[in-house]
């Protein structure tokens, strides 16, 4: 992390998880529909990301980060050869690149706004899509206090892009959006 002014920070940032498998992915077996892969192995993740933060006067952030991470040995529910029932495999590797912008500005009268854009490229190794991977998510967040109810307004409008499906059609983008109404004014110790 470096402090480049006061209003300015660049984060470099490495990270490394692994994660073994469960008992259900690894051992269950019930001879109908599941068989066990007691070889069944962990999968591991290599994150790398570059974020630069920006503050712009008191009341404006913006942040702006570059990422990519690599997915080795993905669990996957497959198909066991011998039995043709399903089991839980080492699947292939899988790659993301991409960028995300943000936002967050907030207002003395208790007001805020904040938004975000991230685009991905996700895919397997062998350059094949991956499954509900959309490529463009797209968030929009404002709240803010309703004079005089001691009630604060919240809207939310989410927005995620076109991806594949497990059979490997295109399913359209869509667009999400939430009103909230609350108050832990009326009565203390509940919201």
């Amino acid at each position: 992390i470096w402090q480049v002014t006061p209003d300015t920070t660049l984060k470099a940032l490495y990270g490394r998880a692994h994660r073994v498998p469960n008992v259900y992915e690894r051992d269950f077996d019930d001879g109908l529909s599941q068989v066990a892969n007691p070889d069944l192995e962990g999968e591991t993740i290599d994150t790398l990301e570059l974020v630069l933060d920006q503050r712009m006067g008191r009341s404006l952030s913006v942040r702006g980060s570059v990422y990519q991470w690599s997915m080795q040995g993905l669990v996957t529910l497959g198909t066991e050869a011998v039995s043709g029932l399903s089991q839980y495999q080492t699947g292939e590797d899988v790659k993301a690149r991409g960028v995300e912008l943000s936002a967050d500005k907030t207002w003395d009268w208790g007001g805020r706004l904040r938004g975000s854009l991230s685009c991905q490229d996700v895919a397997y190794k062998s350059g094949a899509g991956l499954d509900n991977a959309p490529q463009v998510l797209g968030k929009l967040n404002f709240s803010g206090p309703l004079a005089a109810t001691g009630l604060r307004l919240g809207y939310e409008l989410q927005y995620a892009s076109e991806r594949q499906a497990i059979d490997g059609t295109d399913l359209a983008g869509y667009w999400l959006s939430n009103l909230q109404i609350s108050t832990d004014k009326w009565i203390k110790g509940l919201e």
